[in-house]
């Protein structure tokens, strides 16, 4: 399918939705409103529970609420409920285009799961119909009960939300709640609300008496509506946020923001209630905006964008050359001096993969992040030319600690967002030099870092050359970076103490320079094959080489 049809669809479909769900809730706002201010009619009118004088348009409007019976029937009614099913349909329409459609891009996370794009799918659609069988089931079986339907739907809510993000991408995870939600509302209205009144509408055709237990029943259903609202506009709008479903809080944080939607929601239903009290629920909300802004604030000692670089190196002295630091895959150009009384040497090896070697896998990526048309994107995880591996970062591990290191390159090492993918997807920097983010692309990325020993952080990244640079003050292999709007989108960034550390060329060989005399411990490390340790004594014997042997899967 033509890249700019699919784009003006997913537009027009994204504006049906918009447009219809505008018109639903904006449906909905009001009739509760018009409910919440009825008052007694001034004079008795037969069948009238209330009545309501409003102004707009340079005219009055008497509005007055009647019940089924009391009078004939007018000829025409307006029946709301084709917003609700049209904004349904539109947003399910949505989901196929951009969660079902996209090779499970957006849908599947591997960090959270090993699905595949057929069993998300699946788990999808199953689950979303599953949930209103639950929910429904809840309130048929015990909506006369004043608190257990509610706590049951709360617990129905958690669950379908742990599940889907144990399960989906975080971003995934969030969607599937606001339609989930949506789901139910809509349901509410086919299903529920719309026969009762039809119902009660052929009672009274019928002159018979009227069943009024039946209106009471679709305005429980509607009060249930009026509450979800809040969370669902919520969700339809939280792809935009990456703070919220890229944070690693992701469940709480959806939960207090589901709460907060429904505090305010219940704020403006009994505001002008006299006899009830609103100011435990302002309150609330007020505490529960600074937690949501406090749990996805960045950790209170993260290192600035900008400033002072501390070296974590402890012997900053020799300031000669390495010949090591001049490969163009690292950055690390600090020079380190030859030492007068001894003489350096220089490690040399390869890394192969033996049996098994995986075929290329394409990447099925959204057309808007391919360069050019017929464009094929291949994973590049496993490298492998001629047996030889890759993309694997090989470093001393041991034996190098009484050598006397440079500081840390002051220029900033690039890692690239661009084409939906990262570039470079392996790293290796020196701990202390910053690193510069960059967005080269014309729509919204962000970085999420997972860290154990630095300062992890999540910022969004919402236009094409933006720039943040951070630094990794502390040694650690590796700090995994994401973009957790388009969650295939994967980074490996390896922190080092010292300038020892290199990573595999083309074809699989390896060079690490400027090492005295001594017995050493080599590591290498691959994104899916892991490490290998092995020991060398130098000098090496003339023409001896390393060898690391990773087994195909």
């Amino acid at each position: 399918m033509d890249s700019n049809f699919t784009e003006w669809l997913s537009l027009l479909g994204r504006w049906a939705h918009i447009i219809f769900g505008i018109a639903w809730i904006g449906s909905s706002f009001f009739f509760n409103w018009l409910d919440i201010h009825f008052k007694p009619p001034q004079s008795q009118k037969k069948g009238v529970t209330g009545e309501l004088f409003l102004v707009h348009g340079g005219g009055y409007y008497e509005i007055q609420k009647k019940l089924f019976g009391s009078e004939k029937t007018p000829g025409i009614l307006h029946w709301f409920k084709w917003e609700a099913a049209w904004t349904l349909i539109s947003g399910y329409f949505l989901l196929g285009i951009i969660y079902y459609s996209t090779s499970g891009h957006y849908l599947i996370d591997a960090d959270v799961s090993s699905l595949t794009h057929g069993q998300a799918v699946l788990l999808s659609i199953t689950t979303l119909i599953l949930s209103w069988f639950i929910y429904d089931g809840i309130w048929r079986l015990f909506g006369q009960k004043k608190l257990l339907p509610f706590l049951l739907t709360f617990f129905l809510v958690l669950g379908a939300s742990s599940f889907f993000i144990n399960n989906l991408s975080g971003r995934a995870a969030y969607i599937h709640i606001g339609i989930m939600l949506a789901t139910w509302m809509v349901l509410n209205v086919w299903v529920h609300i719309i026969p009762a009144q039809k119902k009660m509408l052929q009672q009274a055709e019928d002159g018979g008496p009227v069943d009024h237990s039946l209106g009471k029943h679709g305005a429980k259903r509607s009060k249930q509506n009026n509450y979800f609202t809040l969370p669902v506009i919520f969700t339809m709008i939280s792809n935009h946020h990456p703070q919220t479903y890229g944070h690693e809080l992701l469940l709480p944080i959806l939960l207090l923001l589901i709460l907060l939607g429904v505090l305010i929601r219940h704020y403006f239903n009994i505001r002008h209630n006299a006899e009830k009290k609103k100011v435990w629920i302002l309150i609330t909300i007020a505490c529960l905006i600074p937690t949501l802004i406090f749990l996805t604030a960045p950790s209170s000692n993260e290192e600035p964008s900008k400033g002072t670089i501390k070296p974590e190196a402890s012997k900053v002295k020799n300031q000669g050359t390495n010949p090591n630091l001049n490969s163009t895959l690292i950055t690390n150009k600090a020079p380190i001096e030859k030492l007068k009384s001894k003489t350096l040497f220089n490690i040399h090896g390869t890394v192969e993969l033996k049996g098994l070697t995986p075929p290329p896998k394409e990447i099925q990526l959204p057309k808007k992040c391919k360069s050019s048309k017929g464009e094929i994107i291949y994973d590049s995880r496993i490298l492998v030319q001629k047996g030889k591996l890759q993309n694997v970062i090989v470093w001393v591990l041991k034996g190098h600690e009484q050598i006397d290191v440079p500081p840390p390159p002051q220029k900033p090492f690039e890692l690239d967002q661009k084409a939906c993918l990262y570039k470079p997807r392996v790293a290796a920097i020196r701990a202390g030099q910053p690193v510069t983010f960059i967005n080269s692309d014309s729509f919204f990325h962000n970085v999420k870092t997972k860290t154990n020993l630095n300062k992890s952080f999540n910022i969004a990244m919402p236009k094409k050359n933006s720039r943040i640079t951070k630094v990794f003050n502390k040694e650690e292999i590796v700090v995994k970076a994401k973009c957790s709007v388009h969650p295939w989108m994967k980074a490996s960034i390896a922190v080092f103490k010292h300038p020892f550390f290199t990573m595999t060329s083309t074809d699989g060989s390896f060079k690490i320079s400027g090492l005295p005399e001594g017995n050493y411990t080599i590591r290498s490390w691959h994104e899916v094959y892991g490490t290998l340790d092995q020991k060398v004594s130098l000098p090496q014997e003339k023409g001896e080489l390393m060898t690391f042997s990773y087994k195909g899967k």
